[in-house]
C-alpha cells in the first residue's frame, strides 16, 4: 500500500517499496495497491485506474479524487506546525490535504479478506493514516519517518501504536518513532534496504556522454528545499568564492527550485539508472545535504560504488550511517562543510579509504539477501501462532 508506484517513480520510499515487493514476490504472492498519481506535488492523475502489471507484480490503482492544493496545504501546515492552539481536526485536515486523497482505496481494504498482511508505506500519507486502522490486526507499517515536525503531531502518536508490526529502515528511525509515540511495545525490525547496481553503468563514458572531466562533486536526487538543496547551493557558492579551484558541482534529478546560474554548478536533469551509477562511480565525493531522511538510498549507492560521502549531520540518520560505516564525513554548518570539502578534495587516499569502508558496510548490512531474510523472518513471526513471535 503506497501513495504512488511505477517504473517512473524514483522517490526513496517508493523505490524501496518496488524493490522489496520484487524480492518478496519470488516466494510469496504480492499485490500492490496504490493511486493513479505520478507527480508528488499535486498528485495529478497520471496512470490509468484499475488493474495493471509492473515488473511482473499485479498493481491496482485508485483515482485521486482531488489534487493537492499547494496554497491550502501551506496554510494548513502553518496552522498545525506554528499554532499551538490548533485542533485535532486541523491535523486530520492536514493529512487529507497532504493526500493523495483516495477514499475509494481505503474503502476497498475491507473487501480484501484473502490478504494475510497489508504493508503500508509512509505514515503521513492518506492511504496509510486512514487505511491502516481499518485492517490494523493484519497491518505492517514502514513509516519512513524523518526528523521533521510531522512526527510531533499528536494524531500520529496513537496511529503509530496501531500496527501489528513495524519495519524500520535505520536504528535512528526506530528511536525517533519510539520517542515520539511511545510505541516500543509494537513488534518491530530494522531491515534497511538493498542496493541495485545496474550492470550497464560500466559501459557509460561520463566524459563522452556529459562532457564531465576531472574531479567533480555530485548531488543526486530531488532538487528542493526539503532535501537541503538551497543550503547546498549557498554553501557551495561561498566555498567557490573563497577557493576558486573547488571541483564543479554536478546535479542530477528533477529541480523543484531554481538552480543558480553559476559556472561551477551544472544541472544534468533526469538521467537513466546506468548514467546515474556511472556518474557516482566517477565522482570524487557524493554530497547529501538533506536534514530529513529515514534512509538515503543514494548514500548506500555511493558506498556500493566505493565512493565517499559528505552528509548533513543535522540528520541523525545520515550521521549514524557514516559513524557505523566509516564511509564518509559529516558537517554542522558552513565552516565544517567547507573544511570537510577541502580535506576530501585534497586527500585521494582518504577518499579511497572512506569509499572502501562504505562498500564493506553495504555488503555486510545492506545486501538484498540480508534485507530479504530480515523482512521474511519478521513477517513470518507476525503470522505465527499467538505468543510465538519475539522481537
Amino acid at each position: 500500500m503506497i501513495h504512488r508506484y511505477g517504473l517512473e517513480v524514483a522517490g526513496g520510499s517508493e523505490l524501496h517499496c518496488r524493490w522489496l515487493a520484487g524480492r518478496l514476490a519470488a516466494r510469496h504472492e504480492v499485490r500492490v495497491v496504490t493511486t493513479t498519481a505520478l507527480d508528488y506535488l499535486e498528485w495529478a492523475n497520471h496512470y490509468a485506474p484499475g488493474e495493471s502489471v509492473v515488473d511482473g507484480i499485479p498493481v491496482t490503482r485508485h483515482r485521486v479524487d482531488r489534487p493537492r492544493s499547494i496554497r491550502r496545504f501551506a496554510a494548513l501546515s502553518e496552522r498545525v506546525f506554528d499554532d499551538d492552539e490548533h485542533t485535532r481536526e486541523d491535523e486530520i485536515a492536514w493529512v487529507e490535504e497532504n493526500g493523495p486523497f483516495t477514499p475509494a482505496l481505503v474503502r476497498a481494504l475491507a473487501h480484501m479478506r484473502d490478504v494475510d498482511l497489508f504493508v503500508f508505506y509512509s505514515y503521513r500519507y492518506y492511504q496509510s493514516f486512514f487505511g491502516l486502522p481499518a485492517v490494523a490486526a493484519r497491518s505492517v507499517l514502514v513509516p519512513t519517518a524523518e526528523e521533521d515536525a510531522a512526527i510531533g503531531l499528536p494524531i500520529f502518536h496513537a496511529f503509530l501504536r496501531k500496527p501489528r508490526g513495524i519495519l524500520y529502515l535505520t536504528p535512528e528511525e526506530r528511536t525517533l518513532v519510539h520517542t515520539a509515540s511511545g510505541n516500543a511495545s509494537v513488534p518491530s525490525e530494522v531491515i534497511g534496504s538493498g542496493v541495485n547496481v545496474p550492470a550497464g553503468h560500466a559501459a557509460v563514458d561520463v566524459a563522452a556522454r556529459f562532457g564531465v572531466t576531472g574531479p567533480f562533486l555530485l548531488y543526486a536526487g530531488r532538487i528542493d528545499r526539503n532535501k537541503g538543496a538551497d543550503r547546498l547551493f549557498s554553501y557551495y557558492q561561498r566555498v567557490r568564492a573563497e577557493w576558486p579551484e573547488v571541483p564543479p558541482l554536478i546535479l542530477i534529478g528533477t529541480a523543484a527550485l531554481p538552480v543558480p546560474d553559476d559556472p561551477g554548478i551544472r544541472h544534468l536533469g533526469f538521467v537513466s539508472e546506468e548514467e546515474k551509477f556511472a556518474l557516482i562511480r566517477e565522482c570524487a565525493v557524493l554530497l547529501m545535504p538533506s536534514p530529513y531522511e529515514s534512509l538515503s538510498v543514494v548514500v548506500l549507492e555511493a558506498w556500493a560504488m566505493g565512493r565517499p560521502v559528505l552528509v548533513n549531520a543535522a540528520c541523525r540518520v545520515l550521521e549514524g550511517q557514516c559513524m557505523r560505516s566509516g564511509g564518509g564525513l559529516f558537517y554542522r554548518g558552513y565552516s565544517e562543510f567547507a573544511d570537510a570539502l577541502r580535506r576530501l578534495a585534497a586527500d585521494a587516499p582518504l577518499r579511497a579509504a572512506l569509499g572502501a569502508s562504505g562498500r564493506a558496510y553495504v555488503r555486510a548490512e545492506y545486501d538484498w539477501d540480508v534485507v530479504e531474510r530480515r523482512t521474511e523472518s519478521f513477517l513470518e513471526g507476525l503470522l505465527a501462532p499467538a505468543g510465538a513471535y519475539r522481537r
